[in-house]
């Protein structure tokens, strides 16, 4: 288990927590929404980093960009970077992120 799963998991228990001990609602719909976002980033992140153990393309440009090697943290940053820049509009973040093609994203900036 990584230091990403393993955050997501302490969210996850302070929300079982939360939620026994019937704490305000939108103290939970809060913690809610932090698991769905790291969820979707983790999950985007995984699905890209595994995606350039194929196409070196991938990791080309990722170095270039200036992240660095191809491992977790370098691409989860890019990721993560990536998603700050979303422009939400009411959408949810975490379905953003679900939606986006982060391995397409990298390819066009090459």
């Amino acid at each position: 288990m990584d230091e990403y799963q393993l955050e997501i998991q302490a969210i996850r228990a302070t929300l079982g927590k939360l939620r026994a001990d019937e704490a305000d609602p939108e103290l939970i719909e809060d913690y809610e929404a932090q698991v769905r976002i790291l969820v979707a980033l983790y999950t985007a992140a995984t699905e890209t980093l595994e995606a350039g153990h194929t196409d070196p393309r991938l990791r080309a440009v990722l170095a270039e960009l200036g992240f660095g090697r191809w491992d977790m943290e370098s691409v989860y940053s890019f990721v993560f970077d990536a998603a700050l820049d979303m422009d939400e509009s009411g959408h949810d973040l975490a379905a953003r992120v679900g939606q986006t093609d982060f391995v397409g994203a990298l390819l066009s900036a090459e």
